[in-house]
């Protein structure tokens, strides 16, 4: 997949994500928002990654591959 690829790949999935934040919060969120969610993302690859190496207790190890495509 070409850069370009990825990046009108993500456009349609973040337009997706518009049509879901409007659904169950009646409008788009707003760069603080979409910032906010970034971080709990990321942290929670960091966990993920933990327990992963045995280093965190967890039992949701399943959610690295998807939680890492959030953060991309």
């Amino acid at each position: 997949m070409t850069l370009q690829e990825t990046a009108e790949k993500s456009m349609k999935i973040r337009n997706i994500y518009h049509r879901l934040e409007k659904e169950i919060h009646g409008k788009e969120w707003n760069t603080e928002e979409d910032a906010l969610a970034f971080l709990t993302d990321a942290a929670l690859v960091g966990r993920l990654i933990m327990a992963k190496e045995g280093r965190w207790p967890s039992s949701e190890e399943s959610l690295l591959p998807s939680k890492i495509g959030e953060c991309l």
